[in-house]
C-alpha cells in the first residue's frame, strides 16, 4: 500500500419499500428439462423411473441486497403452473391432481413453471419476497441466464502484511456451476478513481497487501463472444495498513439503503488504524458507478468523477444508479 494514500468504498441500493430480497431458484440433479417425440408418451430423462437421489431438485437461495448474506425462508408456498401444491407429513404432494408426482401433460408442447414464494425473517421483522420461478422446458429451451460470484478463501481483510488473498470467480447458468468455461473468458479488474485495471484472465485472482490502499473493489467479468455476460464484484480490505479511510452517512435510515424522500450525505475520512485518531484530508478524489460498475453522473455533476469533501445522493440518483457505488481517494497525500 503506499502509506500517503487511503481509499474508501462504498455501495448503496436503492429501495422502494421496505427491505429488498433478492432469490433465484436453483435445480441440483440437471435441469428441469424434458425431450418429447411428437406421437408418442416417451420422455427423456423419464424423472419417475429416476432414483430418488437422481431426480432434480428444487431449491431456493435467497439473499439480502444490502449485505449479501444467505437467509433462511421461514415460510415457502410451491407452484405447478399456477396450482398451489400442498405436501403431507411424508413430504408426497396431496394436491389432487398431483399427488405423489408431478403429472405429464403430453397434449401441450409448452413450457411450464415451478414458483415459490413466502416470508424470511429479518431484524425481527416478517418479510415477504416475491414469487421466484423456474422454467420446467419440454422440448426447447428458454435460454440461459448467467451469474458470477467472487469467493474469498480468507475472507475480506487482510490483517498482516504479508498475508495474501485469493479470490474465486464461480459463473453459474441457471443456477448450476459451469466447470467446463468453453470459449467463455475470465477478466480479472481493479477498480480505482482513475479507472478501470485489467488483472488478468485466470480463474483465481491474488491480492496481496501491497495491492489495496484501505479498501479495492475487484469485479471479474465472464465474456463470450465479445459480450459481458455476467459480472461479480467483491471489496477487499487491508487492516493492516496504518491509515485506513471509511464513509461516514448521514441521513439515511438504513445503511446501505436509501428509501423515497431520502437524501444522504456521504463523507469519506481517514483514520489511524491502531489509535481510531481521525487524520486530516482536505479534499478527496471521487468516482461514481452504477450497480454494473459504469460510470454514473450524479444530478448536478459533469462527470463521474470530480473532487470535495463529500457527496449528496438523493433516492432519484440511486434508484437511476440501481445499486450507487463510489470509490473516495484523499486528493494530497497524508502527512504522517
Amino acid at each position: 500500500m503506499n502509506q500517503n494514500q487511503v481509499t474508501a468504498s462504498l455501495a448503496i441500493v436503492a429501495v422502494s419499500n421496505g427491505t429488498t430480497v433478492n432469490g433465484y431458484v436453483r435445480v441440483d440433479n440437471g435441469p428441469l428439462i424434458q425431450a418429447w417425440t411428437k406421437g408418442s408418451d416417451k420422455y427423456t430423462p423419464d424423472f419417475e423411473a429416476l432414483a430418488e437421489d437422481k431426480r432434480p431438485i428444487v431449491i431456493v437461495v435467497l439473499r439480502d441486497v444490502s449485505s449479501g448474506r444467505i437467509l433462511i425462508p421461514s415460510r415457502l408456498v410451491f407452484k405447478y403452473n399456477g396450482t398451489e401444491l400442498a405436501f403431507g407429513e411424508d413430504g408426497l404432494c396431496t394436491t389432487e391432481q398431483f399427488v405423489g408426482m408431478f403429472k405429464r401433460v403430453t397434449g401441450y408442447n409448452v413450457s411450464v413453471r415451478i414458483t415459490v414464494s413466502g416470508e424470511v425473517e429479518i431484524g425481527g421483522h416478517t418479510v415477504s419476497f416475491n414469487e421466484l420461478a423456474t422454467d420446467v422446458v419440454i422440448q426447447e429451451s428458454s435460454g440461459k441466464q448467467y451469474e458470477l460470484f467472487i469467493t474469498s478463501d480468507k475472507g475480506t481483510q487482510i490483517i498482516n502484511p504479508s498475508e495474501v488473498l485469493t479470490l474465486k470467480a464461480s459463473l453459474y447458468s441457471g443456477g448450476d456451476l459451469i466447470n467446463d468455461l468453453g470459449n467463455i473468458t475470465l477478466q480479472w479488474k481493479k477498480q480505482l478513481p482513475s479507472g478501470e485495471a485489467n488483472l488478468g484472465t485466470q480463474g483465481t485472482q491474488n491480492i496481496a497487501a501491497n495491492d489495496i490502499d484501505g479498501s479495492l473493489v475487484v469485479s471479474c467479468e465472464a465474456v463470450q463472444n465479445a459480450k459481458v455476460i455476467a459480472k461479480g464484484f467483491i471489496t477487499v480490505f487491508d487492516l493492516s495498513d496504518p491509515i485506513l479511510a471509511a464513509f461516514k452517512v448521514k441521513g439515511l435510515a438504513s445503511d446501505g439503503q436509501i428509501y423515497p424522500g431520502e437524501t444522504g450525505t456521504l463523507t469519506p475520512y481517514a483514520y489511524k488504524r491502531q489509535s481510531g485518531e481521525e487524520v486530516a484530508v482536505a479534499s478527496w478524489d471521487f468516482a461514481t458507478f452504477d450497480g454494473e460498475n459504469n460510470p454514473f453522473t450524479l444530478s448536478g455533476k459533469d462527470s463521474n468523477k470530480f473532487q470535495g469533501k463529500d457527496i449528496a445522493l438523493t433516492y432519484t440518483d440511486a434508484a437511476r444508479a440501481k445499486t450507487f457505488r463510489v470509490i473516495a481517494t484523499n486528493t494530497n497525500p497524508i502527512e504522517l
